[in-house]
This record gives structure tokens, C-alpha cells and sequence, in this order.
């Protein structure tokens, strides 16, 4: 598994960071257990922010060239019969 590039090690703290701000200044009075929620569902964010499939650039295959021959259909050649040989 390749590992992410700065871009999204940026993406996945921002994320982290923002959501967490934003919940605690949300909530009038966070509890331990709140904060504690808080903190877990901004982790998992983060983290599939960061790793997200969507955001990876697609490994680059190279191109086959078609040919005419290879897009017609043609039958097999018949193999010869082979001469039967009696001792």
C-alpha cells in the first residue's frame, strides 16, 4: 500500500483540526465523553479524508495498439490429418 502524499496528510490534519473546533464550539458544554466522541469521529474523518480512494491519481497503463487483423474475427486453420503409420 503506497503511502500518502504530503497533500493529503495536509487534507486529512485540516479535517481533523477543523471538525474539532467546530464540534467543541458547537456544543454548549462538552462532557469528558463528549469530547471523547468528539475527538474519535474527527480521527476517523481525518482519516478517510487523507487516504480516500477518489483522491489518488490513477496508475497509467500503457496503451495496446489494435490492429485490423486482431478486431476481425477469423476461424482457426484446420490442422492437417495426420498420415496413420503401420508397421
Amino acid at each position: 500500500m503506497p503511502h500518502p502524499t504530503p497533500v493529503q496528510i495536509a487534507y486529512g490534519s485540516a479535517t481533523v483540526i477543523s471538525i474539532t473546533l467546530v464540534s467543541l464550539f458547537v456544543v454548549d458544554e462538552p462532557s469528558v465523553p463528549a469530547t471523547a466522541a468528539i475527538a474519535v469521529v474527527a480521527l476517523l474523518i481525518g482519516a478517510f479524508t487523507a487516504l480516500a480512494p477518489w483522491r489518488r491519481p490513477a496508475a497509467r497503463r500503457p496503451a495496446v495498439a489494435v490492429t485490423a487483423s486482431a478486431t476481425r474475427a477469423e476461424p482457426a486453420p484446420a490442422a492437417a490429418p495426420r498420415p496413420s503409420v503401420r508397421a
